[in-house]
Formats: C-alpha cells, structure tokens, sequence
C-alpha cells in the first residue's frame, strides 16, 4: 500500500514539474491593427503592453519572444485606439525578443 502512495506522489511531482517548465521564448507573429500591437502564438492574439520593444519589427514578422500574461497595462493610460474588436487571450509584457 506504501508503495502504490510513493509511486503516485511521485508521478504527481513528476507532472507537477514538468507543467511548470517554461521554454525559452516562444515563436510569434507580430500583428497591428488601430486597437494595438499584438503576438499571435499559437492561432492566439495577445494585446502587447510595451509595444515599443516591436517598433523594427514589420506586420506579419516571426519573432522569438520571452513575454508574461499581465493585468497591469500604464502604457495604454491616456491612449485613445479604435472601436474594433480584436479578439485577444489577454494581456501581456515581452521581456525579451529576437
């Protein structure tokens, strides 16, 4: 009985692990439109905080890109962008970018 109990802790902390793994960077497609700057990742958009970090970057350019989901945004206080809907998984921050 001890043992089937270690045997599932440890695969359970094997999972655990393994879904807390974070690559490098992840490819992406850079994509602007009037509502903003966005990463496409996957068949998914995500609105890019500091889109500054892009600004050599050319519509439909695949980049390298470390980012973080955030719920803070101080860039877009005071920015006035179109009524479009853009569909989008959130926001977030790039860290890095090649």
């Amino acid at each position: 009985m001890k043992f089937i109990q270690f045997s599932f802790a440890l695969s359970l902390s094997a999972v655990t692990v393994a879904c807390a793994a974070v690559p490098d960077g992840q490819k992406a497609t850079v994509t602007r439109d009037c509502t903003g700057t966005y990463l496409r990742v996957e068949g998914k958009d995500y609105l890019v905080c500091n889109a500054a970090i892009l600004k050599n970057q050319k519509e439909g350019a695949t980049v390298t890109a470390k980012f973080a989901k955030t719920d803070s945004c101080p860039e877009f206080d005071g920015q006035v962008v179109c009524m479009m809907y853009h569909e989008n998984k959130g926001t977030i921050r790039i860290s890095e970018v090649k």
